[in-house]
């Protein structure tokens, strides 16, 4: 989140980066000096670290499924900052999904942060269209072709690991992101239109959201 708070703060802005530890982290004593140094070269940039957190057992083999799970247990330590501040906007990563939640308690208006590009945010919007259609595994259903609105059509077993098993947790949680995110106020997509023209029509014009959710702007 540096690089798009750079873009923020230069704009006037002053620039809040939440941090949050994972469990296994040694936290300030790793980042604070490079942390420390970009509010130095910044000084409308600050940062909060939030409280480290215990997590329950995760059962799922991909790394993905912590990130989203810190998240969700941080929650509670994000809204008691929050409500502390006069924040404005909330930009969130799209691994902080569960943020939605707070921002819309506090009447915040929250944007999502996607850092890969229009195609990948096109797949993940779709994704609870996909889920609705078949009940097999993306793993087990070999060069059968996969279709989204505003992307090529590709194998089935070339799609992202955390969602090739629909009975892992990490499935399940892709799943949900989706909703949060086409009830953000907006998504802020690593790319520009004329890179991936298709793919950014395609989402702007409510192709890839699944019926009765809105397509937020992007």
């Amino acid at each position: 989140m540096i690089e798009p708070g750079k873009i923020i703060a230069a704009r006037g802005l002053a620039v809040t980066i939440v941090v949050i530890d994972l469990p296994h982290n040694t936290g300030a004593s790793a980042t604070g000096p490079f942390l420390a140094g970009v509010s130095a070269a910044n000084p409308t940039i600050s940062f909060h670290r939030l409280p480290q957190v215990e997590l329950p057992p995760v059962k799922s083999n991909h790394p993905e499924t912590l990130t989203l799970e810190v998240a969700r247990v941080s929650n509670p330590h994000l809204r008691d900052f929050l409500a502390t501040t006069s924040s404005a906007v909330l930009v969130a990563d799209f691994f902080c999904n569960v943020a939605r939640g707070v921002a819309s308690e506090l009447g915040i208006p929250i944007y999502f942060f996607f850092t890969s590009g229009a195609e990948v945010l096109a797949l993940y919007l779709h994704l609870p269209v996909l889920h609705a259609q078949t009940t097999a595994n993306f793993q087990d259903m070999g060069d059968e072709l996969v279709h989204v609105p505003g992307i090529p059509s590709f194998p089935a077993t070339d799609s992202m690991r955390p969602i090739m098993d629909r009975d892992d947790v990490a499935y399940t949680k892709f799943v949900s992101v989706c909703s949060d995110l086409c009830l953000s106020q907006g998504i802020l997509v690593n790319t520009f239109r004329s890179l991936e023209p298709r793919a950014v029509e395609t989402i702007a014009a409510g192709l890839c959201s699944p019926f009765g959710l809105p397509t937020p702007p992007v």
